[in-house]
């Protein structure tokens, strides 16, 4: 396992510790990666004919509807990145 998934399990073990619904912690996730990126497709672009990729779809087609139409509701949440500090 790299670092990356390290640092990704361990915030999904956090999650789970503090009661969160997991399941929807990362579709909310995944649903405002795509809305920043484009849509459901650019978050599964490199891979998207994986297994893998099909159930993610599918749990974000159950998001935010089969054509993204609900995305536009997890544009406003805020990402991480490298220049902004992490809100907990």
């Amino acid at each position: 396992m790299d670092d990356r998934n390290r640092r990704a399990a361990a915030v999904i073990a956090e999650a789970l510790d503090d009661g969160v619904d997991v399941a929807e912690f990362l579709a909310h996730a995944l649903c405002t990666v795509a809305a920043k990126e484009g849509g459901i497709e650019e978050v599964l672009r490199n891979r998207s004919g994986s297994w893998e990729a099909g159930h993610i779809r599918n749990l974000m087609e159950g998001t935010v509807g089969p054509n993204g139409e609900e995305l536009d509701r997890f544009r406003t949440e805020g990402l991480a990145t490298s220049d902004t500090n992490e809100e907990n």
